[in-house]
């Protein structure tokens, strides 16, 4: 595993892992020196040491032929002078010259060495038991006590690092879950957070409020300037609105200029209620929208309604399928200009054809048959002014950037799909909505 992976999530999660990590590392090492130091006894003190009382035996032994073999408690000889094994013990005879362990029985492996001068044999047996208890208290034991000390000592720094980093962990907690999409933003108060004397934290707990204040700012200064730009328009646009009627009633009906008055009355149409978009958006906070049960079937058939006879298209077959009834808790609105702003675009973008609205248990799916969307388009499409490879239509390119902020402020969610030539289909999924299906299934 990458050691990027190993040390991914939180600071409490983060600071665990490398405690782990240090305690096996320190098991590990400890275990491997106690192996090592084993070893060494074995490999190198012991044999050693046999290798001097064997040189030892001799020396005396070409000097007096009956000088006495070893025989202490951890140590015995055995001579087979010209070879004669007769006493040697059967389970030495036959072993060659060297240092090794063999099986004297069932619970006994001891550590014989063998050696040959001058046609005589000698063997050398060491009997570890003693030695190898004694290496326990004064190696093992004195090991095991330093490794829990270690253990002791790195539980008390965890708690203290745990402890010491407890109120950054609570700060990035409530970073996480703060939620910017309440009408005001509130500051942290240091005293939730237990920070004390601790400088770090309070700086950055007053470097995150001052960053709540700098973006507090900025929103309130984009919802003023987006409120009062459409309450500047308002007037202008109802004169245009009224002046057009006007004109439209002198103008008889075979008249040249009755196009282009259907035309301007249109954009100014489109103009308005982009206007009361913006509005809507510019408000701080749902709390002053109207919100009321909304059953989505009729919303949507009285939207498609609306928009086919704004946008004539002879050739292009609309309706709606649903296999139940969908009702939501929401700003109806709200939801009238998500579908009207889908139901124009399907519309508008399909010049024969069909466009389908269908209703199911989980979302609403709006379905044209029109000029589709590339893969680079359909990447785009919701950004503000973005109008793709066809610009033949009508627009601002704002309806679907407009749709889908406002499915995400009141936590809706919303797919696109869409193939060039084919069609393209937009779904909004309603996760508060209450849904009966027809037929009481």
């Amino acid at each position: 595993m990458p050691l990027g992976r190993l040390f991914t999530g939180g600071i409490r999660t983060k600071l665990v892992k490398v405690f782990v990590l240090q305690i096996m590392a320190i098991s590990v090492a400890t275990v491997l020196g106690v192996y090592a130091a084993a070893w060494v006894v074995e490999r190198v003190l012991v044999k050693e040491a046999l290798n001097g009382e064997a040189n030892h035996f001799w020396s005396h032994y070409e000097a007096d032929p009956g000088f006495a073999l070893p025989n202490t408690n951890n140590l015995k000889g055995y001579l087979a002078p010209g070879g004669d094994e007769a006493g040697v013990p059967e389970w030495l005879q036959g072993q060659e010259p060297g240092f090794r362990r063999v099986d004297e029985g069932p619970d006994s492996e001891p550590v014989i060495h063998v050696s040959d001068r001058n046609g005589d044999r000698l063997y050398l047996v060491f009997d570890e038991v003693q030695v190898s208890q004694l290496a326990f208290y004064f190696g093992v034991a004195p090991l095991t006590g330093v490794l829990l000390l270690i253990y002791i000592l790195t539980w008390l720094g965890y708690m203290m690092s745990r402890r010491a980093v407890s109120t950054v962990v609570q700060l990035a907690e409530a970073v996480r879950n703060y939620d910017f999409r309440k009408g005001r933003l509130e500051e942290l108060n240091p005293e939730d957070f237990e920070a004390g004397n601790d400088t770090e934290t309070l700086a950055l707990i007053n470097a995150f409020n001052q960053f709540i204040h700098r973006l507090e700012w900025f929103i309130q200064r984009e919802r003023n300037f987006t409120r009062n730009a459409s309450h500047e328009l308002r007037t202008p646009l109802a004169v245009l609105r009224a002046n057009l009627d006007l004109l439209t009633r002198k103008q008889a009906g075979d008249s040249p200029d009755a196009p282009t008055l259907q035309r301007m009355a249109r954009t100014v149409r489109d103009m308005e209620g982009l206007v009361e978009t913006l509005l809507i958006l510019a408000r701080e906070s749902e709390s002053r929208l109207n919100w009321s049960s909304v059953v989505i079937n009729d919303l949507v058939a009285e939207v498609l309604d609306q928009v086919q006879r704004a946008v004539d298209r002879p050739r292009v077959e609309a309706g709606v399928q649903a296999t139940g009834l969908m009702e939501i808790e929401a700003p109806e609105r709200v939801l009238a200009i998500i579908f009207t702003n889908l139901l124009r675009n399907a519309l508008s973008y399909t010049t024969e054809g069909r466009v389908q609205v269908l209703i199911d248990r989980n979302g609403v799916t709006v379905q044209d048959t029109g000029c589709g969307m590339s893969e680079a388009d359909l990447e785009r499409m919701f950004e503000p002014f973005y109008r793709g490879h066809d610009r033949s239509n009508e627009g601002y390119g704002l309806g679907l950037s407009i749709v889908r902020r406002l499915c995400h402020r009141f936590g809706w969610k919303i797919h696109a799909d869409s193939e060039l030539g084919a069609g393209t289909e937009i779904r909004i999924e309603f996760p508060q909505a209450t849904f009966k299906p027809f037929g009481g299934r």
